[in-house]
């Protein structure tokens, strides 16, 4: 398999990721602002996962850019990745329900958390195929560094949710700020 195909099936899961996560958007029945207001959870734990869910297809994007052979481990790592992405509609779902309670709070803190490390596995295969030039490899350790800052901040997310959800979201939050711009990295290689 080439890394175009390898490319083609992550976007198709990843548009059925959002669609499925757009369908959760439900219109109140009555039609005034305050039953409009009254679904802002929901519409901030979309939000968010949108963003987040954009984020990880620009970042898979840019790192696709670097797949010489769609290897085993390369395909494999990737299917995990998704696995780990595909459930974010459900922790979307689940937090929106309830209001965006501690506990599942923390679990979509949880499911970031595996994301990111599934990513950095991912990053992973696709690294040890290439020879780097001096340049790719001060990016491949920066974005190593990016992600186990990641891992940190998601880690202290999780019980920061108990505390208060609205910490564990804006550490959520700052971790798809630190991914937005795949590109950073390699110009700070530079």
């Amino acid at each position: 398999m080439g890394p175009e195909r390898l490319g083609a099936f992550s976007d198709g899961v990843i548009a059925i990721i959002i669609t499925i996560m757009v369908l959760d958007l439900k219109a109140p029945h009555d039609a005034s602002l305050t039953a409009l207001f009254a679904l802002w959870p929901t519409f901030a734990a979309y939000a968010l996962s949108y963003l987040f869910v954009a984020v990880v297809w620009v970042n898979h994007h840019h790192l696709l850019r670097y797949v010489e052979n769609a290897t085993a481990p390369v395909i494999w790592s990737n299917i995990a990745f998704l696995f780990f992405v595909s459930l974010i509609p459900f922790c979307t779902a689940y937090m929106a329900e309830n209001r965006m309670n501690s506990f599942t709070t923390a679990l979509y803190a949880v499911n970031f958390l595996l994301i990111t490390v599934a990513f950095m596995f991912f990053q992973w295969t696709i690294t040890r195929q290439i020879d780097m030039t001096d340049r790719e490899s001060a990016a491949v350790r920066m974005a190593t560094r990016r992600n186990w800052v990641a891992l940190l901040l998601y880690a202290v997310a999780i019980p920061a949710a108990y505390l208060h959800p609205a910490i564990s979201l804006a550490l959520i939050l700052g971790v798809a700020m630190l991914y937005s711009v795949p590109e950073a990295l390699k110009q700070m290689a530079k």
